[in-house]
Protein backbone atom coordinates (compact mmCIF):
# COMPACT_ATOMS: atom_id res chain seq x y z
CA UNK A 1 0.00 0.00 0.00
CA UNK A 2 2.54 2.33 0.70
CA UNK A 3 3.96 1.81 -2.71
CA UNK A 4 0.52 2.98 -4.37
CA UNK A 5 0.94 6.50 -1.84
CA UNK A 6 4.15 6.96 -3.33
CA UNK A 7 3.48 6.32 -6.81
CA UNK A 8 0.93 8.56 -6.48
CA UNK A 9 2.95 11.49 -5.30
CA UNK A 10 5.58 10.68 -8.35
CA UNK A 11 2.29 11.08 -10.71
CA UNK A 12 1.60 14.16 -8.87
CA UNK A 13 4.62 15.36 -9.82
CA UNK A 14 5.07 14.36 -13.50
CA UNK A 15 1.40 15.98 -13.69
CA UNK A 16 2.89 19.01 -11.87
CA UNK A 17 6.32 19.02 -14.59
CA UNK A 18 4.09 18.15 -17.72
CA UNK A 19 1.94 21.20 -16.72
CA UNK A 20 4.88 23.40 -16.60
CA UNK A 21 7.33 22.29 -19.13
CA UNK A 22 5.89 19.78 -21.45
CA UNK A 23 8.17 17.25 -20.12
CA UNK A 24 8.59 13.81 -17.23
CA UNK A 25 12.02 14.17 -16.12
CA UNK A 26 13.57 10.87 -16.54
CA UNK A 27 14.96 11.23 -12.92
CA UNK A 28 11.60 11.31 -11.77
CA UNK A 29 10.32 7.96 -13.83
CA UNK A 30 13.65 6.10 -12.58
CA UNK A 31 12.85 7.13 -8.86
CA UNK A 32 9.09 5.23 -9.90
CA UNK A 33 10.41 2.45 -11.70
CA UNK A 34 12.36 1.47 -8.41
CA UNK A 35 10.17 2.37 -6.24
CA UNK A 36 7.27 0.34 -7.46
CA UNK A 37 9.44 -2.78 -9.01
CA UNK A 38 11.08 -2.41 -5.50
CA UNK A 39 7.87 -2.50 -3.74
CA UNK A 40 6.22 -5.58 -5.42
CA UNK A 41 9.85 -7.39 -4.98
CA UNK A 42 10.08 -6.68 -1.28
CA UNK A 43 5.91 -8.03 -1.21
CA UNK A 44 6.42 -10.99 -3.20
CA UNK A 45 10.10 -11.82 -3.20
CA UNK A 46 11.65 -13.32 -6.58
CA UNK A 47 8.10 -14.83 -7.29
CA UNK A 48 7.11 -11.49 -8.13
CA UNK A 49 9.23 -10.80 -10.71
CA UNK A 50 6.75 -11.96 -13.45
CA UNK A 51 4.03 -9.57 -12.05
CA UNK A 52 7.06 -6.73 -12.21
CA UNK A 53 8.24 -7.51 -15.90
CA UNK A 54 4.71 -7.54 -17.17
CA UNK A 55 3.65 -4.53 -15.92
CA UNK A 56 6.43 -2.53 -17.73
CA UNK A 57 6.65 -4.51 -21.09
CA UNK A 58 2.95 -4.83 -21.60
CA UNK A 59 2.52 -0.69 -21.73
CA UNK A 60 5.64 -0.21 -23.91
CA UNK A 61 4.88 -2.94 -26.47
CA UNK A 62 1.42 -1.66 -27.09
CA UNK A 63 1.66 2.31 -26.77
CA UNK A 64 5.15 2.05 -29.00
CA UNK A 65 2.97 2.81 -32.12
CA UNK A 66 1.42 5.78 -30.44
CA UNK A 67 4.24 7.16 -29.82
CA UNK A 68 5.64 6.64 -33.03
CA UNK A 69 2.92 8.37 -34.53
CA UNK A 70 3.07 11.34 -32.30
CA UNK A 71 -0.26 10.23 -30.64
CA UNK A 72 1.38 10.05 -27.13
CA UNK A 73 4.40 11.18 -25.61
CA UNK A 74 7.30 8.83 -24.12
CA UNK A 75 6.84 10.57 -20.47
CA UNK A 76 3.06 9.04 -20.73
CA UNK A 77 4.52 5.60 -21.40
CA UNK A 78 6.77 5.86 -18.79
CA UNK A 79 4.37 6.64 -16.37
CA UNK A 80 2.50 3.38 -17.87
CA UNK A 81 5.55 1.48 -16.45
CA UNK A 82 6.13 3.06 -13.31
CA UNK A 83 2.62 1.59 -12.24
CA UNK A 84 3.39 -1.50 -13.92
CA UNK A 85 6.19 -2.19 -12.19
CA UNK A 86 3.45 -2.24 -8.96
CA UNK A 87 0.09 -3.03 -10.84
CA UNK A 88 1.38 -5.78 -12.70
CA UNK A 89 -1.05 -7.07 -15.76
CA UNK A 90 -3.16 -4.80 -13.91
CA UNK A 91 -1.88 -2.16 -15.80
CA UNK A 92 -4.12 -2.77 -18.90
CA UNK A 93 -7.03 -1.97 -16.22
CA UNK A 94 -5.03 1.59 -15.41
CA UNK A 95 -4.34 1.99 -19.38
CA UNK A 96 -8.44 1.69 -20.21
CA UNK A 97 -9.15 3.84 -17.16
CA UNK A 98 -6.92 6.08 -18.02
CA UNK A 99 -7.54 6.31 -21.89
CA UNK A 100 -11.26 6.84 -20.94
CA UNK A 101 -10.24 9.57 -19.13
CA UNK A 102 -8.26 10.91 -21.46
CA UNK A 103 -11.26 10.84 -23.97
CA UNK A 104 -12.98 13.01 -21.85
CA UNK A 105 -10.64 15.52 -20.54
CA UNK A 106 -9.98 15.76 -24.22
CA UNK A 107 -13.67 16.63 -25.64
CA UNK A 108 -13.67 19.28 -22.93
CA UNK A 109 -10.46 20.75 -23.89
CA UNK A 110 -11.73 21.24 -27.35
CA UNK A 111 -14.90 22.18 -26.31
CA UNK A 112 -13.10 25.07 -24.43
CA UNK A 113 -11.47 25.94 -27.12
CA UNK A 114 -14.21 25.67 -29.55
CA UNK A 115 -11.87 23.25 -31.97
CA UNK A 116 -13.90 20.20 -31.78
CA UNK A 117 -15.27 20.25 -35.07
CA UNK A 118 -12.30 21.18 -36.67
CA UNK A 119 -10.08 18.73 -35.05
CA UNK A 120 -12.65 15.98 -35.75
CA UNK A 121 -12.49 16.74 -39.62
CA UNK A 122 -8.72 16.79 -39.07
CA UNK A 123 -8.81 13.33 -37.42
CA UNK A 124 -10.81 12.11 -40.27
CA UNK A 125 -8.85 12.99 -42.98
CA UNK A 126 -5.93 11.60 -41.48
CA UNK A 127 -7.61 8.55 -41.26
CA UNK A 128 -8.97 8.97 -45.29
CA UNK A 129 -5.25 9.68 -45.98
CA UNK A 130 -3.99 6.49 -44.29
CA UNK A 131 -6.91 3.92 -46.13
CA UNK A 132 -6.45 5.37 -49.05
CA UNK A 133 -2.40 5.47 -49.62
CA UNK A 134 -2.29 2.46 -47.18
CA UNK A 135 0.55 3.82 -45.15
CA UNK A 136 0.00 4.91 -41.43
CA UNK A 137 1.84 8.10 -40.77
CA UNK A 138 3.37 10.13 -38.09
CA UNK A 139 -0.43 12.06 -36.77
CA UNK A 140 -0.13 15.49 -38.21
CA UNK A 141 -3.07 17.43 -35.87
CA UNK A 142 -3.59 20.44 -38.62
CA UNK A 143 -2.25 23.06 -35.96
CA UNK A 144 0.60 24.57 -34.76
CA UNK A 145 2.71 21.93 -31.88
CA UNK A 146 3.88 25.08 -30.40
CA UNK A 147 0.22 26.25 -29.94
CA UNK A 148 -0.69 25.37 -26.63
CA UNK A 149 -4.20 25.20 -26.45
CA UNK A 150 -3.77 21.96 -29.26
CA UNK A 151 -1.98 20.49 -25.57
CA UNK A 152 -3.72 17.91 -23.87
CA UNK A 153 -1.67 16.64 -20.92
CA UNK A 154 -2.08 13.10 -20.75
CA UNK A 155 -0.30 12.73 -17.25
CA UNK A 156 -3.36 13.80 -15.85
CA UNK A 157 -5.61 11.21 -17.63
CA UNK A 158 -3.29 8.37 -16.25
CA UNK A 159 -3.46 10.14 -12.76
CA UNK A 160 -6.85 9.71 -12.88
CA UNK A 161 -6.89 6.45 -14.75
CA UNK A 162 -4.66 5.30 -11.48
CA UNK A 163 -7.14 7.17 -8.89
CA UNK A 164 -9.76 5.10 -10.24
CA UNK A 165 -7.96 1.39 -10.02
CA UNK A 166 -6.95 2.34 -6.49
CA UNK A 167 -10.91 3.52 -5.54
CA UNK A 168 -11.98 0.45 -7.30
CA UNK A 169 -9.32 -2.05 -5.73
CA UNK A 170 -10.19 -0.37 -2.58
CA UNK A 171 -14.44 -1.13 -2.90
CA UNK A 172 -13.44 -3.93 -4.18
CA UNK A 173 -15.23 -3.98 -7.30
Amino acid sequence: MKAYIIIICILILAVIFDLRTYRIPNLLMLIGILVSAGGTFCEKGSGGLPEILAGIVIPIALLLLLHRFRMLGAGDIKLFTVIGGAAGVEILHIMLYSFLAGGVLAVIHMLYHRSLVNRLQVFWKYVQTCLITGHITPYDSGFDRGDTRNTVHFSIAILIGYGIWIIRRWLDF
